[in-house]
């Protein structure tokens, strides 16, 4: 049987995982859109693309730098 504290522990990983899929996707549909908008294909489609990329990278190098490690123990009080 699984653990169910497995759950709590994959949590933050699998946001990052689905902020990175979710910024690389919503760069591709947003040029798309723009290249039928604009007839510019494919060049809005890879250029907002690269952008969700880094926007998708950026968030998760700020999520991996502020997250504390789960092992740590905590701080001693003041």
């Amino acid at each position: 049987m699984i653990d169910p504290n497995i759950w709590r522990q994959l949590a933050p990983a699998l946001a990052q995982v689905g902020t990175m899929t979710g910024s690389v996707l919503g760069g591709v549909l947003l040029g798309v859109w723009l290249d039928r908008l604009f007839a510019t294909a494919p060049w809005l489609t890879g250029v907002c693309a690269f952008a969700g990329l880094a926007a998708g990278a950026l968030h998760l190098a700020r999520g991996v730098r502020n997250d504390p490690p789960h092992d740590a123990s905590p701080p001693p009080p003041p």
